[in-house]
């Protein structure tokens, strides 16, 4: 690992002997802006974003998303030379741990002495960061990241355009095309720093980047896997992670299921959450971990992480990072195997992140059935259809659906728009069937009508409430409390 990482190093080391070759073009001497009516700007450290109306090669009209530089020309020249100087001088012995994240830090270091004739600081940390960037080949990542609006973007070939998911706009098109250097970087650091190898048996990965204070989850499909030969999929994880409040001031869910959530958790209630890819799942997740006691002990297990880091601020977290689902036939640290061990370390809640295989879901009703109980993720399109993936494609018994808890659905209701929202929250209880075991069926507890927000169905006596009987009315009673004092801070706030 540590031969494979140095010599990373070296090969994005420029040598001095080549100073005669010339040099790669900077990202801010690549990107232009585009045609079209403009419809927002707004600054991005040493770029400008610019959202405009306009048509794209197909000829259909499209929003397109343009990141311009604001460089002067003399800031340019010394962006220039210090990236250049700092790729001649890098060596492997300045950079222990031998991590990316380091890499980066020392990069940002040694251009920051390069840049110390600039006397605005500020300009000095940003021209260092995007020279760190440059030097290690992954300046379009670095400005892409750096934007707090930009949620995920896409890359489908060598020769295709950037595209991505904006948080105000939906799906934009870009003129941005990673060069042949930034593919090669991204191959070799995913490569490098994961502890895994890209190869032809072996063509798709993820891990995790750090951008300074944003986690970027960067999953890399390579030939033969992509027809193309490159595919790249980079979804933003902790930048401008909203809470639970923020979800509930944009209507995501409304203030009362929001409490209802948390009180439901805090019970010991499992909640899974549904939903298409790209509809806020894991945003969610995030929100309602976020909003629970902190005293709560939480044990994690997820290949790539994408929690909010909690620890600084006083909860208790224990993460365990296991073998991607993709490299399942060499994996050693399987979910499924982290699972079934997740009894020897007495969780208060445990999550799983996204549950993906039959293996994972065997191994997760499991848990379920010895009393294990908390947060996951389960790509369906529904709770019926979630249901019905479990028992027909994962082989999971009817008795055991009974544990399920509460499922939450979200969606995108225009698959291009930026909006995401919760649908249904549905408890999973059991009909009475004479002469056999009760046969588990789906009882919406919460439901949004097209237009509509999200309101209760029912009164809370008649829904059904995954709870033993003789908790229910306490339980009511506490929550009737939680959700009053939720809703009126929140409903303040969005009335401003």
């Amino acid at each position: 690992m540590i031969g494979r990482v140095e010599d990373a190093l070296v090969r994005f080391s420029r040598r001095k002997g080549d100073r005669a070759r010339p040099a790669s073009p900077l990202l801010v001497e690549l990107l232009q802006a585009s045609d079209g009516e403009l419809v927002e700007s707004y600054p991005n450290g040493l770029f400008r974003c610019e959202i405009r109306r306009g048509a794209v090669g197909s000829g259909k009209e499209a929003t397109l998303y343009d990141t311009v530089p604001v460089i002067g020309g003399e800031s340019l020249a010394l962006l220039r030379g210090a990236v250049q100087r700092i790729c001649e001088t890098l060596s492997p012995e300045q950079v222990k741990p031998l991590t990316f994240a380091r890499l980066v830090e020392v990069l940002e270091q040694m251009a920051a002495r390069e840049l110390s004739r600039i006397r605005d600081m500020g300009l000095v940390r940003e021209l260092s960061r995007l020279a760190a960037f440059e030097a290690v080949g992954l300046p379009t990542v670095f400005a892409l990241s750096r934007d707090r609006n930009v949620q995920e973007f896409f890359v489908d070939s060598a020769s295709s355009p950037v595209y991505l998911d904006h948080a105000k706009h939906g799906r934009c098109e870009t003129q941005i095309f990673l060069t042949e250097r930034e593919r090669r970087a991204l191959e070799t650091h995913m490569d490098t720093f994961k502890g895994y190898t890209l190869d032809y048996a072996n063509p798709s990965l993820k891990n995790e980047f750090d951008v300074f204070g944003t986690t970027l989850r960067v999953s890399l499909d390579l030939d033969p896997l992509s027809v193309s030969g490159f595919s790249l999929d980079v979804r933003k994880l902790t930048s401008n992670a909203l809470s639970l409040d923020d979800l509930v001031v944009m209507d995501v869910l409304s203030a009362e299921a929001a409490a209802f959530l948390l009180a439901m958790l805090e019970a010991g209630v499992n909640v899974t959450i549904v939903g298409e890819t790209g509809t806020g799942k894991t945003t969610l997740l995030n929100a309602l971990d976020e909003a629970l006691d902190p005293r709560l002990r939480r044990v994690y297990i997820e290949d790539a992480v994408e929690t909010k880091d909690l620890l600084e601020r006083g909860y208790h977290q224990m993460k365990l990072r296991v073998d991607p689902f993709e490299r399942a036939g060499g994996a050693q640290r399987t979910k499924s195997a982290e699972i079934t061990k997740i009894l020897h370390r007495s969780p208060d809640l445990v999550v799983l992140g996204e549950i993906q295989s039959e293996e994972h879901s065997r191994a997760f009703f499991q848990a379920l059935a010895a009393g294990v109980r908390g947060l996951q993720t389960f790509h369906s399109s529904s709770p019926e259809q979630a249901v019905r993936r479990w028992l027909e494609l994962h082989g999971v018994s009817r008795a055991n659906l009974l544990d399920l808890g509460l499922l939450v659905q979200m969606v995108r209701p225009e698959r291009l728009a930026a909006r995401r929202c919760v649908e249904s929250i549905s408890a999973v209880a059991g009909r009475p069937v004479p002469g056999e075991s009760p046969e588990p069926s789906l009882h919406r507890l919460y439901l949004r009508e097209a237009g509509s927000p999200l309101r209760r169905t029912g009164a809370w006596e008649e829904l059904g409430i995954p709870l033993p009987s003789f908790r229910r009315a306490a339980f009511l009673s506490d929550l009737e409390e939680k959700i009053e004092k939720a809703r009126s801070p929140r409903q303040r706030e969005a009335a401003r």
